[in-house]
């Protein structure tokens, strides 16, 4: 349970909104984009001043004690900022891992390390909405040997650890891996919201037993995966509020016909729907991320319901916000591009809408816990 209380979240927020409006503005922002890392160094060593990369990792482990909620708080401001730092693959996903599955050995190495800023973490796993092959883990005399392909890694390149999620004896294992060892193979691009991402490969890596995660198993990848969707369900929620604003001042400001565009009725009905579908997208969010707080028995069900309802509703505001900016909004120089292309990524993130409306549909009333019938 988090010693959080809801003032907390409130002060917390404030910070983080105070530092984005002051301190990653467009000029700081258009150099990030610009850099070889693709994120802010310097931010990140900021972050951890300020005390936001420990959130929810444990006191005795240099941080403050927090979790799913704080986190959340943190990841609606970025998107509400569209930070570019590591905040979902080294917080909630590697954190996550390691403070639920590592070792003593493992945490004590790490898990201060992150608070601190000194180590960046990527994460590696199958993507659960596409049939991909698994990374085999074969057992040697002194440890496992690695093989296989991992497209999509947010941040591996800049990654000192990937935490790779691999198939052992038929069931499923997490390791520890340098990117620099031999037989890893990184290919850098972006994604579409100008994220570093990389594709691995594998090529009959060696890890010693020492680097796997001895409590990497099904359950706790499966609670990582709520974690990740509902991280990304916040980043959204703050992504499409700071996209209605932006729609909503250019309403009130564009003037065609010598009046306001924004007095319009027919733009006016579409930005009640947006609205609409952003506090549809919030409530159903936190409500989940409530309930997996508490490890109430129906937070997978609230988590597809609450991934489903975002991604329809990233896809409203996305699209509507750049149709009623007109031209200006495809512009690389306008922002409302950038929370378009953001928006997108976070639809598709940890499965898309379809993909949760199908989990949702193999689930019954009674099978609430997240059984399949």
């Amino acid at each position: 349970m988090s010693a959080f209380t809801q003032e907390d979240r409130s002060l917390l927020a404030d910070s983080i909104n105070r530092f984005v409006a002051d301190a990653y503005g467009p000029d700081r922002r258009a150099a990030i984009l610009t850099s070889d890392d693709g994120f802010g160094r310097t931010e990140w060593a900021t972050y951890a001043e300020l005390g936001w990369l420990g959130i929810a990792i444990a006191e005795e482990q240099g941080g403050s004690g927090g979790g799913l909620a704080e986190l959340a708080v943190l990841m609606r401001a970025a998107g509400h900022g569209l930070l570019m730092e590591p905040l979902l693959p080294t917080l909630v996903q590697a954190a996550g891992a390691l403070a639920g599955g590592g070792s003593a050995a493992q945490q004590a190495e790490w898990l201060p390390a992150i608070a601190e800023g000194r180590a960046i973490l990527a994460f590696a796993q199958d993507n659960a909405a596409q049939d991909e092959a698994p990374v085999i883990a074969e057992a040697t005399g002194d440890g496992y040997r690695l093989s296989g392909r991992r497209g999509f890694v947010l941040y591996g390149a800049a990654a000192d650890r990937i935490i790779v999620k691999a198939e052992r004896a038929g069931q499923p294992a997490l390791f520890l891996l340098s990117p620099t060892a031999p037989g890893v193979t990184l290919a850098p691009a972006r994604s579409i919201d100008d994220r570093p991402v990389s594709d691995l490969t594998l090529d009959r890596v060696q890890v010693a037993e020492a680097d796997r995660l001895p409590g990497g198993d099904a359950a706790l990848l499966d609670r990582l995966n709520q974690m990740a969707a509902l991280a990304v369900c916040a980043e959204a929620v703050g992504a499409m509020q700071a996209a209605n604003r932006l729609t909503l001042d250019y309403l009130k400001t564009r003037t065609q016909f010598g009046t306001s565009i924004g007095s319009f009725q027919v733009l006016q009905h579409r930005m009640v729907d947006m609205t609409l579908a952003a506090q549809e997208a919030a409530a159903i969010t936190w409500a989940a991320i409530g309930a997996a707080s508490i490890g109430a028995p129906e937070t997978p069900v609230l988590t597809a319901a609450a991934k489903a309802r975002n991604a329809a509703a990233a896809r409203l505001i996305g699209e509507q916000s750049i149709q009623l900016h007109g031209g200006i909004g495809m512009t690389e120089e306008y922002v409302i591009g950038h929370y378009y292309r953001r928006l997108m990524l976070l639809e598709t993130l940890f499965g898309a809408a379809g993909w949760h409306l199908d989990r949702l549909g193999g689930w019954t009333a009674a099978g609430i816990d997240g059984e399949k019938a």
